[in-house]
């Protein structure tokens, strides 16, 4: 079966909270060369250290949110697995060469704790926990002071899956968002650093059925927003509770079911910007950020809750947001592409929603681990424009990166994008002849026919399609034309069908052929896309749920010009499971299937001999002549045999640095399988790799790296099985737009048109 479009979500070995106030954060600067103590013992003065590596700092164990106090140049990290705070001095974490930044303790924190608020009127530390709230004294728990740390004051008992929190210090409560479908409500007046008499008090509870994963509060209306994200992502609410009546001091309110607003897919958190009474919504699955004037849409007032809100577009899986007041910038961070965006609250908010309408500038950071996805939550230190980077309940890293320069005031910083144009494409393919571009549509059952004369590098005022092909499926699986016969053929790939189209009459210069009825060719379900043998005269495309089968299609007798072999049934192929992208040499008549594997666990290429299995000779299709071993989930392949090189992109479902593997195809093919056993080297690319496209002309290897937004470019001349001299790391990338995945080259133009998959899709176009 054809692979998703997008990346399966990110695991979390537990579901991140990511709550980090704005009112709480203070000047806390980094450098990117520090040092952090490990060993420290609770209450105690750390030994030892762990030195950062670049931009990265190693952890204890799995990170809850960072939480800073300004007031004692404190940072809290919370560590889920050691149930404890790593206690950071950052007094001393300056920029400058050589810093160090320590761990001067570590503060028992209880279960698996996952974020901490910090209350700088009584000086108390809340640290949401397993099935309740920490309750620690700030005062005798910071930089300098440790006797507090050892032991806490309290222990507030929640119930439920707490997993984010907000303060409001007008009514003195704390609100605490549990995904199993609550929100606690917690008097802070009677539950501090200074009294501990409350602590053991009954929390109130305000029924949110959806599950909220993210909450904040609005003090001007005196409302609690809850991101509903749902209990598997599925919410698409945020709810609204009425603080006025329903706080650490008043209950009369609390019992209500709270009234919603619609928004995007899995709300995963939510920011309100207190000086232009806007909420701002991270629409997880969508990847836009919805944007609620809560002067209009309140826990009382709903006049404006009555339609769904603007949105605006930041970039793949956007998990976190924060507020940036000096700035006039809520930043929102991509965890899909490992950026953050920057929007302007004086263009995109209650106030003014022009430049809703436009991408905001982004800025990608540096986060490659050797395992492990991209961060999903941020500390903003909106001093110094300091970000502290983690992915909440996986691995044990912190990243640092600033934003100084990338915000709505300053943009030097910033990514330059190629630019881009409104086509929702994924695959596309190039018939050279005719100078056009067939690409399947990702939202709508047509192959879209582009001029590339009027649509490239040079020229984008004529990219929109000239004329459509009807298919049966979304998403067509392009990739092989036979230009003897003008034909293209074309997969439908949630059917069982290849198409059979004539270039000759439906092209960028003559489309009188495009709307017309097809011959189909009739295959196993699911086929990707075809490559053709022409000197076999045989269509090769991976079928089948499990995608461990070829189909092997005689079409000397189905093509454009004759169909009277259309109706004949295919031969098959056995290669690995998880087949979807195969390529041809034609040098050694061999056909190469990257096999993904079951749950992208795969990592092996099967090499099917063409000679010996192909429409007229099948002998050979039992069984592939032999496997290789590459990295792991491998995507895209490509063939590049004037290097006699097979280029396997290394998907690795995003959860290790990308990677392309080399193989050597004039060792390991079909008829000669001696260099098949041996390691192939490898370059490292952008994470999540994809699919990958040459330019013969400039032997430049071009590959869409889905989870970071670019497209990475490699010299072919010397980044190859046989000379790897020139696969450098890192490898130069061009910043696109969001989750990238189909590619193509125009030799005659020298454009490369990447296809990104994020919203309603946009093609992004550069000189390579």
């Amino acid at each position: 079966m054809k692979p998703s479009c997008a990346s399966p979500t990110p695991k979390r070995a537990i579901r991140p909270a990511r709550r980090l106030a704005m009112v709480l954060i203070g000047v806390v600067a980094w450098t990117g060369v520090a040092a952090i103590a490990s060993g420290a013992s609770i209450g105690a003065s750390a030994s030892g250290s762990r030195e950062a590596v670049g931009n990265t700092l190693v952890l204890a164990g799995d990170p809850g949110n960072p939480i800073a106090n300004p007031k004692t140049h404190t940072l809290y990290v919370p560590i889920q697995s050691g149930h404890v705070l790593e206690v950071i001095d950052t007094a001393s974490c300056i920029p400058k060469p050589a810093t160090r930044c320590r761990v001067v303790a570590t503060a028992a924190a209880g279960k698996s704790p996952l974020s901490a608020t910090v209350d700088e009127s009584t000086n108390t530390i809340y640290v949401v926990r397993g099935t309740g709230v920490t309750v620690l004294n700030g005062g005798r728990c910071d930089a300098q002071v440790h006797s507090g740390c050892s032991k806490p004051l309290a222990l507030i008992r929640t119930g439920g899956f707490p997993v984010a929190d907000a303060l409001d210090p007008r009514t003195q409560t704390l609100y605490v968002a549990s995904v199993k479908g609550q929100v606690f409500v917690i008097d802070t007046a009677q539950c501090n650093a200074s009294t501990t008499t409350g602590c053991g008090d009954p929390v109130r509870t305000v029924a949110d059925k959806p599950g909220p994963d993210g909450i904040d509060v609005d003090i001007a209306t005196d409302t609690v927003y809850a991101a509903d994200a749902g209990p598997n992502g599925n919410g698409d609410t945020v709810s609204m509770i009425n603080g006025a009546t329903c706080n650490g001091s008043t209950a009369t309110g609390c019992a209500r079911t709270p009234r919603t607003i619609d928004v995007g897919a899995n709300p995963a958190w939510d920011v309100v910007d207190q000086n232009t009474n806007t909420v701002y919504v991270a629409n997880y699955n969508e990847g836009t950020v919805s944007v609620i004037n809560s002067a209009k849409c309140n826990a009382t007032t709903f006049s404006g809750c009555r339609r769904t809100p603007r949105t605006v577009q930041t970039g793949s899986k956007v998990s976190f947001l924060q507020v940036d007041d000096a700035r006039h910038t809520v930043f929102a961070l991509n965890q899909g592409d490992a950026t953050i965006s920057a929007i302007d609250t004086r263009t995109c908010s209650a106030i003014s929603t022009s430049g809703c309408s436009k991408r905001p500038r982004n800025e990608q950071f540096v986060w490659n681990p050797s395992q492990g996805y991209n961060p999903n939550a941020f500390g903003l230190i909106p001093q110094t424009g300091a970000v502290y980077l983690a992915n909440v309940g996986g691995q044990d890293l912190l990243a640092a990166a600033s934003v100084a320069r990338c915000n709505t005031e300053e943009t030097s910083g910033c990514r330059v994008e190629a630019p881009s144009v409104p086509d929702d494409e994924y695959l596309m393919t190039l018939d050279p002849a005719t100078d056009t571009i067939y690409a399947g549509n990702i939202n709508l059952p047509r192959i879209d026919v582009i001029n590339g004369a009027t649509c490239n590098a040079r020229r984008l005022a004529g990219c929109t399609p000239v004329a459509t092909i009807p298919m049966s499926s979304i998403e067509a699986n392009l990739g092989a034309i036979d230009d003897l016969t003008h034909t293209l053929y074309a997969s439908n790939p949630l059917s069982d069908t290849i198409a059979v189209i004539n270039t000759a009459t439906c092209n960028a210069s003559d489309t009188a052929g495009c709307a017309q009825q097809r011959v189909k060719i009739t295959v196993p379900k699911y086929p990707g896309p075809p490559v053709l043998d022409l000197a076999t005269q045989t269509l090769y495309a991976a079928v089948g749920a499990s995608g461990n089968r070829l189909a092997v299609v005689n079409v000397a007798n189905c093509n454009a010009e004759v169909q009277t072999g259309c109706g004949e049934t295919p031969g098959t192929a056995i290669v690995g499971k998880g087949s979807y992208s195969i390529a041809l040499s034609a040098a050694t008549d061999t056909v190469y299937a990257a096999n993904l594997g079951g749950q992208f666990s795969g990592d092996t290429v099967s090499v099917v001999n063409g000679a010996t299995c192909n429409a007229n000779d099948q002998a050979g299709c039992a069984h592939p002549a032999a496997t290789v071993k590459v990295g792991l989930a491998p995507f895209g392949l490509t063939v590049n045999d004037s290097t006699h090189t097979v280029y396997v992109a290394n998907n690795a479902d995003g959860n290790l640095p990308g990677t392309l593997s080399l193989i050597n195809d004039a060792t390991c093919n079909g008829s000669d399988t001696a260099g098949c056993g041996r390691h192939m080297p490898t370059v490292v690319v952008g994470r999540s790799p994809r699919l990958i496209a040459i330019n013969p002309t400039t032997d430049t290897i071009y590959v869409t790296d889905h989870s970071s937004a670019a497209v990475s470019i490699l010299n072919g001349a010397s980044c190859n099985a046989q000379d790897t001299s020139g696969c450098s790391t890192p490898v130069p990338e061009q910043p696109i737009g969001s989750a990238p995945s189909g590619i193509l080259v125009d030799p005659a133009t020298d454009s490369v048109y990447a296809a990104n998959l994020l919203g309603l899709g946009s093609l992004s176009i550069f000189t390579g």
